[in-house]
């Protein structure tokens, strides 16, 4: 057990998407586990997702609402603007709060709660949940007294002196995951019989379910496929095949814990998952998001024979269902697959990022 002294407040910048915002929960969830008596606030978005997830999570949020920073000159132009009153309003929320640490999860809405908590010379840490460092992050290095890492390459991009590979906090909640088999009777499968879960990220992927859709005559009838189409996919599947299922939403991490085999995006989140419950899986990067970041994210896991990968340019019917059919049939590569993720999982991230930040308030 962590003994934690002097670290009697924190505060989290986190949000945009839930890649950033479940990490910093996991964080706060550990800190608030390990002392009881130390508090959590937030800071983020007024207007994005964790203005509504952190809040019924029970944690104290400050909200604005601040510009990206993307754009021509004039876009560029209102995000310097609006990341000046940001850097304001935090300086205000910091002296009312009284943090003995700030931590940013990336994203711009890190951006001024770091840079405020530095000039008001409040001990400072960043997490870097990708292999490809993010523009938020690359600004606040030189800010930062503590830099978390979950991928070599982060050494690579910030200074050695001050950055740790200590890995995703998410890992170390869904680590801790019973396996419960009767999680998937809710969705209508048989517990008695393999299956595999595919899961394009929350939102889902038209492109990607289509290709799934079209895949399911080819998949074996020995096993049961579950599909998660997404909550913003418009896609309507086609296949009416007895042992194919198809739900919009799923418990993630449950599902992972039990499933035979995954076919997921690349994001860091889902990774650190991925790793920490030891799953088998065929990921497929979405190619949308910065620097092509989730085929970078992938080939952490491809290196060391933890993942097969399908680059979405590549992606088909035959080469889908033939890679997916093989795994299936193949228990040993899958167990194979599942040992060498495991030897991945950063399962102790959360305790070690909480003993850190102790650290950091005892200067």
């Amino acid at each position: 057990m962590v003994q934690l002294f002097s670290m009697k407040k924190v505060m989290i910048a986190a949000g945009g998407t839930g890649g950033h915002i479940y990490p910093a929960l996991a964080l706060a969830e550990t800190i608030t586990e390990l002392k009881p008596t130390s508090e959590v606030c937030f800071f983020g978005s007024s207007n994005r997702m964790e203005a509504e997830i952190i809040p019924n999570k029970g944690y104290q949020f400050y909200g604005i609402d601040m510009s990206g920073m993307n754009g021509g000159i004039v876009d560029k132009f209102k995000s310097l603007t609006s990341l000046l009153k940001g850097i304001q309003y935090c300086r205000k929320v910091l002296k009312v709060e009284k943090p003995d640490v700030c931590v940013g999860f990336g994203n711009y809405i890190s951006v001024p709660l770091i840079i405020a908590a530095h000039q008001l010379k409040i001990p400072t840490m960043i997490h870097e949940q990708n292999s490809f460092v993010g523009k938020a992050n690359k600004l606040l290095a030189k800010y930062a007294d503590a830099i978390v890492g979950c991928y070599e390459t982060n050494l690579i991009d910030f200074p050695k002196e001050k950055t740790r590979l200590l890995g995703n906090p998410e890992a170390s909640i869904v680590a801790k995951l019973p396996m419960d088999k009767s999680i998937i009777k809710e969705y209508g499968l048989d517990i008695e019989k393999p299956f595999v879960v595919f899961v394009m990220g929350s939102l889902g992927s038209s492109s990607v379910a289509k290709v799934i859709d079209e895949s399911c005559s080819k998949f074996d009838e020995s096993y049961q496929v579950l599909i998660v189409s997404g909550k913003a996919n418009d896609y309507e599947f086609q296949t009416k095949k007895e042992n194919v299922f198809i739900v919009p939403y799923i418990d993630g991490p449950k599902v992972l814990r039990v499933a035979d085999l995954a076919v997921t995006r690349a994001g860091a989140t889902t990774l650190a998952e991925i790793t920490a419950l030891g799953v088998p899986v065929v990921l497929i990067p979405s190619p949308y998001v910065p620097n092509n970041h989730q085929v970078q994210n992938a080939m952490e896991l491809v290196n060391k024979e933890a993942a097969i990968m399908i680059e979405e340019k590549d992606l088909s019917v035959d080469s889908l269902s033939t890679v997916v059919n093989e795994l299936m049939k193949n228990e040993e590569e899958r167990n194979r697959m599942k040992e060498n993720a495991l030897q991945l999982g950063k399962v102790n991230a959360a305790n070690d990022m909480v003993k850190w930040l102790e650290d950091l308030t005892q200067r």
